[in-house]
């Protein structure tokens, strides 16, 4: 893989698939992972591969004019880093090649043909850009192969290349035939069994995504989202025996599916089905990052590569429409001072939440509560699993609200567990109040007795707003309020 680590300030990566052609272009910012631009045509190059041994004619048409197109947009959007690479399709026909160096020759373009190897590690790379705290195995199916990762503590270790993409399994009559082909392939690598820590299976790839599509539906999910959507393996082991038994008429009928992808999903439902049996993992987690996103990462500095994604959009977002400038560290320091028994994912989210806390701020006052539970727990972004969407969009319903049983906060509650509530209903109460003191805050402490809650603060800030929103997170604490003037 190539390596290029000069830092630069839009990225553009073009990934000729064995199923479509895409363009990402990515900005340089810290939340890198919101692409610019995001476009795909689909020609897939591989539909003829386990056949004929080369490329699909017609796909390679489709192919050559989608990447002369890209270049062109390339250019329009004044990219100042852009890569070019080919996959499976590519890499495994014989006349990949020599299609590979004609692009290059009418283009004047570089492409570089991933290995196997090479794939599945910038697959990984991007999960765990996406997912930092992942564990366990990354799974990238694509049209022509099967990347297969194991990744801990921020870093890859074994990995294979399968030849088990969804169009070449196209051609498979049975289920019996095609579960003993996929099984020939995984019982291949010794590495490929359960290990001490099993951790999830991460999905990525398009086939997998539209099984997310599916569950989603299927399970009445209160999010459509697709990213960290996480499912038990005992649960998505049924629902891929459910999948591989289906007929091509009741595929037909899966219309949260778009029509290309259904016939795909019981070889997409056996592959993980297998891959459960043999990695026992806890739970099947989807991303919505994978080879893109990883050789975007490959080429960046070292601080994009290694940031909290999460707080770096939400560092971002915050300061876009906020009234008052208050320091996240500032509010969180305040927040610490209540000894609220937040488990370390809450606090990072406590911190994220004083980064969005004047998110609404220039809302209309009666939806400004309503307004900010929304974005957040709809917000565009990576490293935050579903249920910690619910409690830091509850954080911010009580910020603004003071309270978290508006009907539209339901959603949330119902991903959040409810120990998991009453933390993010203190934590919003804490920030409302700051809130009202800012920018009197500096001149202001908490302090947290056995049985009573004490604000010390100028007398010109005690105000009877304050009175009112001391006593109420003191009462949602089962503390008596004290205030103290200064």
């Amino acid at each position: 893989m190539s390596h290029q680590t000069r830092p630069s300030r839009r990225v553009g990566i073009v990934d000729i698939g064995s199923n479509s052609v895409r363009l990402v272009v990515y900005g340089n910012r810290l939340d890198s992972f919101r692409p610019l631009f995001n476009d795909k045509t689909s020609c897939q190059l591989g539909a003829d591969l386990n056949r004929t041994g080369k490329l699909n004619p017609d796909g390679c048409r489709l192919a050559e004019q989608a990447f002369q197109r890209f270049i062109n947009i390339a250019t329009l959007l004044e990219v100042d880093r852009f890569e070019a690479y080919a996959t499976a399709a590519i890499r495994d026909a014989s006349d990949g090649a020599d299609f590979a160096s004609y692009l290059e020759g009418v283009s004047g373009r570089k492409i570089e043909i991933l290995s196997g190897a090479d794939e599945g590690l910038a697959g990984a790379r991007g999960v765990l850009g996406a997912i930092p705290d992942a564990a366990g195995l990354v799974g990238d199916l694509g049209g022509g192969s099967l990347e297969l990762v194991r990744v801990a503590d921020r870093r890859a270790t074994d990995s294979d290349s399968f030849p088990l993409g969804v169009l070449r399994l196209a051609d498979f009559g049975s289920r019996e035939d095609l579960s003993r082909h996929i099984a020939a392939s995984l019982d291949r690598p010794a590495w490929l069994h359960p290990s001490k820590s099993p951790g999830s299976l991460y999905c990525i790839g398009g086939s997998w995504r539209a099984w997310a599509r599916l569950h989603l539906a299927h399970s009445r999910h209160p999010l459509e989202i697709i990213h960290q959507y996480a499912v038990p393996a005992r649960e998505a082991r049924a629902f891929c025996e459910m999948l591989t038994r289906m007929s091509s008429a009741s595929l037909a009928d899966l219309t949260p599916v778009s029509s290309r992808r259904r016939p795909h999903l019981p070889a997409a439902a056996e592959i993980m089905l297998q891959l459960i049996d043999r990695a026992a993992p806890e739970r099947v987690v989807f991303s919505s990052a994978g080879l893109r996103e990883g050789l975007m990462l490959h080429g960046q500095r070292k601080k994009v590569r290694t940031r909290d994604p999460l707080l770096a959009l939400c560092t971002r977002i915050g300061r876009s429409g906020a009234r008052q400038r208050m320091t996240p560290g500032s509010l969180m320091a305040w927040i610490s001072a209540l000894d609220l028994g937040l488990a370390p994912a809450e606090e990072r989210l406590a911190k994220a939440a004083c980064r969005l806390v004047d998110i609404a701020g220039m809302e209309h006052p009666s939806y400004r509560a309503e307004h900010a539970f929304m974005r957040a727990f709809r917000l565009p972004a990576v490293a935050i699993e579903h249920p910690e969407r619910g409690f830091l969009a509850l954080v911010l319903a009580a910020r603004y609200d003071g309270r978290i049983d508006q009907s539209w906060t339901e959603p949330a509650k119902v991903l959040t567990a409810e120990d998991s509530c009453d933390r993010a209903l203190w934590v919003g109460l804490a920030l409302r109040l700051a809130m009202t003191l800012a920018p009197g805050i500096s001149k202001a402490r908490l302090q947290r007795r056995a049985k009573s809650l004490t604000l010390f603060v100028h007398r010109d800030f005690a105000s009877p707003e304050v009175e009112r929103r001391l006593a109420a997170l003191a009462v949602a604490l089962d503390l008596a309020p004290d205030l103290q003037e200064l």
